[in-house]
């Protein structure tokens, strides 16, 4: 009988304990935070994070019944997280709790669902209307006529596959992907060119972009360029400063032109500030050469979005390095045009 309570209590010692209720921390939702605190956090409007997370719920539901699946709201504003601080490290808030590959999952999910929808808020003026819309814009903001666009680069630092660690390095001898981006008069990003490595010049990304076959092939009463600075060859349909400028025609040109110009700069600077993850101050992007270009998009989408709701932020970062060296001097077709347009507009 002993041996049998023994044998007994035994078992009752090896029964398995019931397995205890995980316990999650309890996420504030950023609906619920103070204006102020949203816009310090996430650098966009609670109303427009809330549009977000509409206009991504298809692509981030959970596609299972779990009960612990990360709602859309807590990707999203993870993602922002990321976008904003550059960092995994989240404040205590919706993203508290989320383990750093969950994280990690968040932003490569929701930049994946902003960037397939990109192409609904980058688009280049196309057509007789919407030009003659971006050319009157820069027109009665800078004085410049005929512009469609600003065109500039910028370098977003990253980690460089270590096979092709040359091919990234750029000319301030460090690790980049280097971005094209054109904006409007107002600072709206209207096409986006995020796939070379930091040792390509902007001059050469120009040239492999779709822009140089769009405007070589518009019609010759549809008279429009864009405007570059001085790393870009002169050429009729991108309109650069003259150098050494001697006459006063030349002179009123050249400080229109630089007007009009600024705002590309302007808008990487917002950019910068706005999303840290692409700010060199923030350190390298510790991700491919694909993913950093993703994320590139979508931060471009998101300061799209931000600008049509009419939220600006005060420029924090100069954008120095989108200036490159300068270009060389024009066909004798490109100078041509440009002698035309300041004897029209600047003489």
């Amino acid at each position: 009988m002993a041996l049998l309570l023994l044998a007994q209590r035994a078992h009752v010692r090896r029964r398995r304990r019931p397995p205890q209720e995980r316990v999650f921390r309890a996420r504030t939702q950023f609906l619920n935070l103070p204006e102020e605190v949203v816009m310090q956090r996430y650098r966009l409007h609670p109303a427009l994070i809330r549009d977000l997370c509409h206009l991504l719920e298809r692509d981030l539901q959970p596609s299972t019944g779990r009960s612990h699946a990360l709602p859309v709201y807590v990707k999203v504003t993870a993602a922002l997280n990321f976008y904003t601080s550059g960092t995994f490290q989240t404040p205590a808030g919706d993203a508290a709790g989320i383990s750093q590959a969950s994280m990690s999952r968040c932003v490569t999910q929701v930049t994946e669902a902003i960037v397939r929808r990109a192409h609904r808020f980058i688009r280049f003026p196309r057509g007789r209307v919407q030009r003659r819309s971006a050319v009157h814009d820069f027109q009665r903001l800078y004085g410049f006529p005929g512009t469609v666009g600003a065109v500039g680069c910028t370098h977003v630092a990253l980690k460089p596959p270590s096979d092709h660690e040359s091919r990234y390095r750029n000319r301030w001898r460090y690790h980049s992907m280097h971005m094209q981006a054109v904006c409007d008069a107002k600072g709206t990003l209207t096409h986006i060119v995020a796939e070379y490595p930091g040792s390509v010049t902007e001059e050469d990304i120009l040239a492999q972009s779709s822009l140089g076959h769009m405007f070589q092939n518009q019609g010759k009463d549809e008279e429009a360029w864009l405007i570059g600075g001085r790393c870009y060859t002169q050429k009729p349909w991108l309109m650069t400063q003259i150098e050494n400028p001697q006459s006063p025609a030349e002179l009123k040109y050249n400080t229109s032109h630089a007007a009009a110009l600024s705002v590309v700069s302007r808008a990487f600077c917002c950019l910068k500030s706005r999303f840290r993850c692409l700010s060199r101050r923030g350190g390298s992007l510790q991700y491919s050469p694909l993913k950093v270009s993703q994320i590139f998009v979508a931060c471009c989408v998101l300061h799209n979005m931000a600008l049509s709701h009419g939220q600006e932020i005060p420029v924090e970062e100069r954008d120095d390095e989108s200036e490159g060296e300068a270009g060389e001097e024009g066909s004798e077709e490109a100078e041509l045009a440009r002698r035309e347009l300041l004897k029209r507009h600047f003489s």
